[in-house]
């Protein structure tokens, strides 16, 4: 967890408002949740587990001064996985003071901050780490430590982040936990290019305003990338295997990252946009050992162009049932396509969102996601529903559907890695 720097500036606040003897309106209220998580695929070891119970649960206090201008929150989170130790974690989603004087807005704390605008891929969202243990859809997110500046006026909202310490990336239990691609990472090993482990000196600037029907947002970020490269140790002998899976290395290396969102609203039409340009030095076959390309690398700065883009379109009240159909296409680019590190370098998203409109707050979201290089392609469907006044289930299934194949005649590795890691996911929630 990152609570060095959060419960210092925490200790400042609780001062603060100790000292200001004035009254406080304080807010209350959190959840605690049952998971049931099941594999219906035979693991990659007879080791592993199919079937997960996990317990979680999330508080939020928040003491607001009466003026409005002063607010310290905190939120943190903690689950209990029976069988993977790597998911029983806790973390300070939230532990921030922050003062608010007209246009002018100051954080100080661990916070989550979320930039983008497009439903599959978050390419600009940037400032806080994944919680890559609690959900494999990227969309859970570690409290980052921060110290933020915001200040708004006609001409649009300008932030300022500095962020001192860095969050790395968890993985999967070794021995039991699930989904498995195929590797293991030893959080032991990770290396940063910085020098600087953890602490680190890592800036961010964000702009956003509105033209009419179009909100957007440019983004500048300077510092350590939160996605790591997984790198086989060197010598190989360092590898070592866990349930006779290759053990790896997440290497942080050092990028700056431009980013631009747009979102048009027209009517029932959302129209879609994220893009980046990014720096980053990585660790690329070193020609001079072509024999063992993938233990003696070379590092070299690489310049690389993302997007991804598309439009929602929403069928208000359809055939007058009182509930909303929308209709989510999306495209995603990374211009180095088949060497791109990650599943979305030529791929198109595909979804369905129906919103019953009900007391009880029922959504269905159905997506797939298809590979245009190699035809692979995996479906996935959330629905949630409210129970009564207190309680919330949740269901979530993915599948990968094909596991295809480039023009080369090679299996699409992305998806061949996860073919036997289909899962089903249910969550009952308790909110007070």
């Amino acid at each position: 967890m990152a609570l060095r720097p959060a419960i210092g500036a925490l200790a400042a606040c609780c001062m603060l408002c100790a000292g200001s003897a004035i009254a406080l309106d304080i807010d209350f209220e959190g959840n605690l949740e049952l998971e049931l998580r099941s594999f219906p695929k035979e693991a990659r070891h007879a080791e592993m587990e199919d079937n997960f119970i996990a317990l979680a649960g999330e508080v939020e206090l928040g003491l607001f001064s009466p003026s409005g201008r002063h607010a310290v929150i905190v939120k943190p989170f903690a689950r209990y996985d029976k069988h993977d130790h790597e998911r029983s974690h806790a973390d300070l989603r939230e532990a921030k003071y922050r003062y608010v004087n007209g246009p002018f807005e100051a954080t100080i704390g661990a916070d989550k901050e979320f930039w983008g605008v497009t439903e599959f891929l978050h390419l600009v969202d940037i400032i806080n780490q994944t919680d890559n243990v609690e959900s494999t859809d990227g969309e859970q997110k570690l409290g980052q430590p921060m110290v933020k500046f915001s200040y708004a006026s006609r001409y649009g909202t300008l932030t300022a982040y500095a962020l001192p310490f860095f969050r790395i990336r968890q993985y999967v239990d070794p021995k039991k936990g699930r989904p498995n691609g195929g590797f293991i990472v030893d959080d032991n090993t990770t290396l940063f290019e910085s020098g600087e482990g953890r602490r680190t000196d890592d800036y961010a600037l964000r702009y956003q305003n509105n033209f009419g029907p179009f909100d957007i947002g440019l983004s500048w970020f300077d510092g350590t990338a939160r996605d790591p490269q997984l790198l086989v140790p060197f010598p190989p002998e360092a590898s070592g295997l866990a349930n006779g899976l290759p053990m790896l290395q997440a290497h942080y290396a050092y990028l700056t990252q431009a980013g631009l969102d747009v979102q048009a609203t027209l009517g029932p039409w959302l129209l879609k946009l994220e893009a980046t340009q990014a720096s980053e030095n990585r660790y690329l076959p070193d020609p001079d050992f072509a024999d063992r390309p993938s233990t003696r690398m070379a590092q070299e700065e690489v310049d690389i162009f993302r997007a991804t883009g598309g439009f929602e379109y929403t069928f208000y009240n359809l055939f007058d049932s009182g509930t909303d159909l929308g209709l989510v296409a999306e495209y995603m680019y990374d211009e180095r396509k088949d060497d791109a590190p990650h599943p979305f370098g030529n791929d198109i998203g595909i979804g369905l969102r129906w919103t019953a409109n009900d007391p009880q707050s029922t959504a269905i979201l159905f997506g797939g996601l298809i590979d245009l290089d190699t035809d692979s392609s995996s479906i996935s469907l959330e629905a949630e529903r409210r129970l009564g006044r207190s309680f919330k289930a949740i269901l979530e299934a993915r599948f990968i559907d094909k596991v295809g194949e480039n023009d080369d005649g090679e299996e699409d590795a992305f998806a061949a890695a996860l073919a036997d890691e289909d899962s089903i996911r249910f969550r009952l929630a308790y909110y007070f």
